[in-house]
């Protein structure tokens, strides 16, 4: 539990607020559909993808992401592996499965790390959505520290040999003291204004990515 805990909190909210994270969601968010039909294809339109995947990681300046994502997307593709071995009697077939789940998973961490709730709350203001534009930005605050204080609190556990729901049960506690601080701190503060720019830059590498994977999809049809 520790460990996933971990991964998924340096998996998604390690960086901070890096330029790679400025790319439009609509891109984004294509991107990843295209990656997942994309992926359900041949082997070698599967390799495509995760190459892919790997390629946005490293272009957009999060190489050392790359890590903790592997790691967290194993867990789902190891499990796919050994739940279908019995039923397809074959290595070969087995292991394509968990490599999918596994690349699957990847794109979805990658959507997940590169999503900027600044752009969220920005474009909710867009849509004359005011009173929703804090909601985003302040749960990818909260987020984090609350994960934080969860890992602490499992490995005391651990060091005291207790169940875990007993560090869980602290984990809740303290997520109830920072929600009552920041509704304070809410009813104090003006309106949130956010100010979002894009990237140049990765937005037309993205595109690039993009348009590359959505050309083997039509090549395919």
């Amino acid at each position: 539990m520790r460990l996933f805990t971990s991964l998924l909190f340096r998996s998604i909210f390690i960086h901070g607020d890096i330029e790679g994270r400025h790319v439009p969601l609509l891109i984004n968010l294509t991107l990843l559909v295209t990656q997942v039909l994309v992926a359900r294809e041949s082997f070698e339109y599967l390799l495509i993808t995760l190459a892919s995947v790997l390629l946005i990681y490293v272009i957009r300046g999060s190489t050392r992401v790359i890590s903790y994502s592997s790691a967290l997307a194993l867990i789902p593709s190891m499990w796919y592996f050994i739940v279908s071995l019995p039923f397809t009697t074959s290595f070969s077939t087995s292991a394509m499965i968990a490599l999918r789940v596994f690349t699957i998973s990847l794109s979805f961490l990658s959507f997940f790390y590169f999503l900027n709730p600044v752009e969220v709350s920005f474009i909710l203001r867009l849509l004359h959505l005011k009173h929703l534009s804090l909601y985003p930005t302040l749960t990818w605050r909260v987020i984090p520290h609350i994960m934080r204080d969860m890992e602490t609190a499992l490995l005391v556990g651990e060091m005291k040999r207790v169940e875990t729901w007993r560090s869980l049960a602290i984990t809740v506690l303290t997520t109830e003291e920072y929600v009552s601080l920041y509704e304070e701190g809410i009813f104090s503060k003006p309106e949130y204004e956010p100010s979002y720019k894009y990237s140049i830059k990765h937005t037309i590498i993205t595109v690039i990515i993009l348009v590359s994977l959505v050309s083997l999809l039509l090549l395919r049809t």
